[in-house]
């Protein structure tokens, strides 16, 4: 179970270096396709571009840094670079960071006893150039192993259409209500990560959006209105939902869930499958991977947005207020 949490650790370092790059870069390429002063527009689009190149190289070495530290980076970043080069993807770029920093890690077990005339060597040069070494052989292996099942698997993502992609929204919608913000929300928000990171804008990805944003929104309109089933402590912070939920940020309805997760776990699934598919009907698309409501403006379709998020909020407080009882009340963490 503990190498389990670490290697869950080590990738979620790497996921949360990543999303910055995934989040402005998309922003940048989205306002370039707006009618702006030409200069600006190719300058945006150009600073979009260089940055999404940088997601899986940065992936990668904060994977290897969480493992191997600071002379993980190195290896790891060129890892992912190579993972990009060979289109073996986000599985390439993964793969690669947990190769380089376990690499890195070896290295330093094998190179513990050199003399200690040469020790500043093995920061400077050892450590760099033998983790280089390892981390590029490995990434030729996991190129040609991974490349075919990469592209694969993104082209099915990208190409979703019709009842399969209602089918993997509804699913996708249910899963990101599951854990809230656990590993297997952020599994699936990755997937939504490709479809935007190959195709620009995504309607699964809104639906994985809607999904994400329904469970703390939900939260909030049950602790507005459902009173008597909370305390004063409670409905305050059960009102900053509303924040952390237009900001697509699931994590906020945690507390209430660990408290109650018989009755408000299948709320939450519930609400956000309704949300995913109401996104997946409307054929709501999204050219930006985060950002919530602030995002709803770049959307195709946007009303259709608002009505699940409205709709798959509405369904997951009123399953609270019909099946929790008031002797439910619970403290807030």
């Amino acid at each position: 179970m503990k190498d389990r949490t670490q290697l869950y650790k080590h990738l979620m370092n790497g996921f949360s270096f990543m999303i910055p790059f995934v989040v402005a870069g998309g922003i940048f390429l989205v306002l370039a396709t707006l009618p702006l002063f030409e200069p600006v527009a190719l300058w945006m689009e150009e600073t979009g571009t260089v940055t999404f190149q940088y997601i899986l190289p940065i992936l990668a070495g904060y994977i290897a840094y969480s493992i191997a530290d600071r002379p993980g980076i190195l290896p790891g970043f060129v890892a992912g670079a190579l993972a990009l080069n060979g289109d073996s993807g986000f599985i390439g770029a993964i793969l690669g960071g947990f190769a380089a920093g376990y690499s890195v890690e070896l290295i330093k077990i094998l190179t513990k006893r050199i003399p200690r005339s040469i020790i500043s060597m093995k920061t400077i040069l050892i450590l760099p150039i033998l983790g280089l070494l390892f981390a590029s052989l490995s990434m030729v292996l996991i190129n040609f192993l991974f490349s075919p099942i990469s592209i694969a698997l993104e082209r099915e993502i990208i190409e979703l259409n019709g009842i399969p992609l209602i089918i993997v929204s509804l699913i996708a919608g249910a899963l990101m209500a599951f854990d809230l913000g656990g590993p297997i929300n952020k599994i699936v928000y990755l997937i939504g990560v490709i479809a935007i990171f190959h195709a620009h804008s995504s309607i699964l990805m809104a639906a994985i959006m809607a999904a994400g944003m329904t469970p703390p929104l939900g939260i909030a309109l049950a602790t507005l209105l459902f009173k008597n089933l909370y305390t004063e402590e409670e409905i305050k912070q059960g009102q900053s939902n509303w924040i952390t939920g237009a900001s697509f940020i699931t994590e906020g309805a945690i507390p209430f869930y660990k408290k109650n997760p018989k009755v408000v776990r299948p709320a939450l699934i519930i609400g956000s499958s309704l949300a995913a598919v109401i996104v997946a009907l409307f054929g709501v698309s999204v050219p930006a991977p985060h950002g919530g409501i602030f995002v709803v403006f770049l959307m195709t379709n946007w009303w259709g947005f608002l009505i699940a998020l409205s709709v798959g909020t509405l369904a997951s407080a009123l399953y609270i207020g019909i099946f929790m009882k008031e002797t439910d009340e619970f403290d807030v963490l």
